[in-house]
């Protein structure tokens, strides 16, 4: 219930906002992304962007009526090059925050949650399980901030801290897990569930964590833009394109009405 409230909320500040910002429909979209995140946004065989974060926002940009440009940075420079007015729009399994919303305007467009994940052999069990264990996590990320969370508590309960190892890539991420540089990985349960099907020495110890929605972000003043994009998404959702995207990736539970 509280995610439905978030989603019409959100919708319906940006569509109001836009009709006192109406501006003419963008031909070409610069679409700011993190192309190391699968399946979210990376690169194909053929070095062209590709992923849900791909897929989703190209519609988009394409129902609006536009070609779309992705640009890719590491993800904790992607608000600040937005701000900067590098991109039109962030497109990268970005968590709606109190904090980011600050900053940025943003639409929803998937609900996601997190999960932990260890080698097989780990005894680790349930996100307490994490205290006194060393996890890699994406910088800048919604899980970043889910494991600073479970770290203080872990100290609160008197339990040894969380070693948090942050990097600028998920992929990097992801490796220092494989190499044993690290007892454990958090991401979004989508990313780990892809990963997981490339990598059979895995298991999933802590799932569900801190549901959400992920928001495209658009500049402040550009709410024009944003009611453009949540009119879109209405639109595919009709039409279904959305939900086609979605079970392509294998992530239709994603879907901002799914139960």
């Amino acid at each position: 219930m509280k995610i439905r409230k978030l989603i019409a909320a959100s919708l319906f500040a940006c569509v109001a906002a836009g009709v006192a910002d109406a501006q003419e429909r963008p031909t070409h979209l610069k679409i700011g992304t993190s192309l190391t995140q699968m399946p979210w946004g990376f690169y194909d065989e053929d070095q062209k962007p590709t992923g849900v974060d791909v897929a989703l926002c190209g519609a988009i940009a394409q129902q609006i009526g536009a070609t779309a440009e992705f640009i890719s940075l590491d993800f904790k420079g992607l608000i600040p090059a937005l701000q900067a007015g590098r991109f039109d729009m962030v497109c990268a399994a970005m968590y709606i925050t109190p904090e980011r919303e600050k900053t940025i305007a943003m639409v929803p467009y998937i609900k996601a949650s997190q999960t932990v994940v260890t080698k097989k052999t780990s005894t680790i069990e349930g996100l307490d399980g994490l205290c006194g264990h060393s996890v890699s996590v994406l910088q800048g990320s919604g899980s970043l901030k889910v494991l600073q969370q479970t770290s203080a508590t872990c100290e609160a309960g008197g339990k040894p801290a969380v070693t948090i190892q942050a990097f600028d890539t998920q992929p990097v991420a992801i490796r220092a897990l494989e190499n044993d540089s690290v007892d454990g990985f958090i991401a979004t349960d989508a990313l780990i569930s892809f990963y997981m099907t490339k990598n059979d020495s895995l298991k999933k110890v802590a799932t569900g964590i801190s549901p959400n929605l992920l928001g495209i972000g658009f500049q402040t003043e550009n709410a024009s833009l944003a009611k453009l994009v949540a009119e879109s998404l209405a639109t595919m959702k009709a039409n279904g394109s959305y939900d086609a995207i979605l079970k392509k990736w294998g992530i239709e539970s994603a879907a901002l009405d799914a139960k």
